[in-house]
């Protein structure tokens, strides 16, 4: 297995995914270093602040000077940072190039310089695109179809990082079925949680086309599956790809719209059929199963509950701001950052972000 894993960087880890995973592993005894350019602040790391085993920096990671001193002493690094979401990633594709791509194969060279030996990476199911067949799950080893520039970036970076493995560096790649569920950066963006979300309050659901399938994943179990493939032996991470999800959170839009009126009847729903989403895949989660012995705890029915409950709790919470949205808070800084030049000039355009 190699030496024991103690010490964990989580690049990105302000975000919605990585404020999640950084208390999950400070849960599981880990040391934890969260490497975030704030985006969207770092109020979710709150609950950490005074823990002993964790710390949390801003910085601009593809600048080895200012990323070194955090990374001596790590022995591994997740990358579950940068532009996520394709709308985000639509906005300026030289810019997603540069916080994704360019961001995270700069901080996995680092990594290697230094001898870190594990690099998780946060892919997604996005890069399957759209299935051509009905029935048959998408396995890892299936073709992949990007429809985006999201998820043609995801794909490179795979490829590129999976290019630089051998006995001393040892990426491992996780695409991610769509995420939902509560966490400390609260996204309304995503699928479950936006549908919730209006439900609540008493919005009219909109959904485009409804027949596509997607496969979710609640980000608590993302958050356990990083720390899965930390805690297992070299030989069966190393350069592979896992699918993370379950099948049976493999549903229809449509679907989804169903289990949220079951939890709220009071929700009314509108049909868009002439703005369908193309993305349609159906994806088969048996490998990580069976190679790692992950399985999720939590269903987009739970995922639900949990949300009704925590608007609840929030009283009043708006949730079209833009900091629970990647596409509005990307709009917004590049507006904010705008220059002479017409490129945003931001230090993100540099940095890696907590958009996850």
């Amino acid at each position: 297995m190699g030496e024991k894993i103690n010490r964990v960087a989580v690049v990105g880890g302000a975000g919605y995914l990585g404020s999640t995973l950084c208390v999950h592993l400070i849960n599981l005894g880990f040391q934890v270093a969260a490497i975030d350019a704030h985006w969207f602040g770092d109020e979710a790391l709150r609950p950490l602040r005074s823990h002993p085993c964790f710390r949390s920096q801003k910085i601009e990671v593809p600048h080895s000077d200012e990323v070194l001193p955090l990374l001596h002493g790590c022995d591994a690094v997740i990358w579950v940072a940068g532009l996520v979401g394709d709308p985000a990633c639509e906005i300026d594709v030289e810019f997603t190039y540069s916080c994704n791509y360019r961001s995270a194969l700069t901080l996995a060279h680092i990594c290697k310089w230094l001898g870190i030996r594990r690099f998780i990476f946060a892919s997604s199911c996005s890069v399957y695109g759209r299935s051509t067949s009905d029935v048959a799950h998408l396995s890892e080893e299936s073709a992949t179809c990007p429809l985006s520039c999201y998820a043609q970036d995801k794909l490179a970076c795979e490829k590129a990082l999976r290019a630089m493995a051998d006995d001393s560096f040892h990426p491992a790649i996780l695409r991610l079925a769509t995420l939902f569920g509560w966490s400390n950066r609260m996204r309304f963006d995503l699928v479950v949680n936006l549908l919730t979300a209006r439900a609540c309050k008493g919005e009219t659901l909109e959904i485009r086309g409804g027949g596509q399938r997607r496969p979710f994943l609640h980000v608590k179990d993302a958050a356990a599956a990083f720390a899965t493939v930390l805690s297992s032996d070299e030989s069966l991470i190393s350069s592979r790809v896992f699918n993370v999800g379950a099948d049976v959170n493999n549903h229809r839009i449509i679907d989804i719209a169903d289990l949220v009126l079951s939890a709220i009847p009071s929700a009314r729903v509108k049909f868009l059929p002439d703005a369908v989403d193309q993305r349609d895949y159906d994806v088969d989660f048996s490998k990580i199963v069976r190679a790692l012995g992950f399985n999720v705890k939590f269903s987009v029915a739970q995922g639900i509950a949990e949300i009704q409950q925590k608007l609840a709790e929030a009283h009043g919470i708006n949730i079209t701001h833009p900091l629970y949205s990647n596409e509005k808070r990307i709009r917004q800084l590049i507006a904010e950052n705008w220059t002479n030049g017409g490129r945003p000039k931001l230090s993100a355009a540099r940095s890696v972000g907590s958009a996850a």
